[in-house]
């Protein structure tokens, strides 16, 4: 199946479900308040037979607070460009949760290589991942909750550590919590999760400590 062709009709089946194109095959839903929905395309085989994507939540200011951090913190090759600029780091793999099946794709060759039966199907799929799990998260209160939480459909092994850390601190604080709880907080992420997110030079607690400080600069209430 010719690229183009592809994209063009992925284009129209985001559309009908309220979703903008970004940029290539990223798209955002429309009408999105402080918590942004996302669904990035992942197309391969030659012709494109495999259709696969990513789904994500962002919160455009708590994402710039993360990209700061990354690059000012956490060493130099995750603070290059190319690393913190992501379109979001939250990610979930929505073929993998509904079982497309290998490599958690659908085959348009599965479908007698019928290019509308796939999108059909993805279009679906997406619509109910959005009911039974994104729906609920739409304020930064619940947003905050799923950055520090670990649930099946977004857990902290499938996230950049270090950028998903510097996030939940950005809204912890938005919503009162203390420095010190969100020290207690992310502690359970810290020597695997956190710490994956950094250069090997990088001390996580010292990581930590300079993402809180950088906020409260920000903030203009620096001790």
């Amino acid at each position: 199946m010719p690229l183009r062709k592809v994209k063009s009709e992925l284009d129209k089946t985001m559309a009908d479900i309220d979703f903008m194109k970004i940029s290539d095959l990223l798209y955002g839903r429309k009408g999105d308040g402080e918590i942004q929905t996302l669904v990035e395309w992942n197309l391969f085989g030659k012709p494109i037979n495999n259709f696969a994507c990513d789904f994500g939540l962002r919160n455009s200011d708590a994402l710039k607070f993360s990209e700061e951090c990354l690059k000012l913190y956490s060493g130099a090759f995750f603070g290059s460009e190319i690393q913190a600029n992501r379109p979001f780091n939250v990610r979930c793999q929505l073929g993998q949760y509904y079982s497309w099946g290998v490599r958690s794709s659908l085959r348009l060759s599965d479908y007698n290589h019928d290019l509308l039966l796939v999108l059909d199907k993805t279009q679906s799929d997406i619509q109910r991942f959005i009911g039974e799990k994104a729906g609920s998260v739409s304020t930064i209160e619940e947003y905050c909750d799923l950055l520090i939480g670990n649930p099946d459909w977004m857990p902290w092994d499938w996230s950049h550590g270090a950028a998903r850390a510097a996030e939940y601190v950005f809204v912890a604080s938005k919503i009162g919590i203390s420095p010190s709880d969100m020290r207690g907080n992310l502690a359970q992420y810290e020597n695997v999760n956190i710490k994956s997110g950094l250069n090997r030079s990088v001390n996580v607690h010292e990581y930590l400590e300079k993402v809180i400080r950088h906020l409260e600069i920000s903030r203009g209430v620096a001790k």
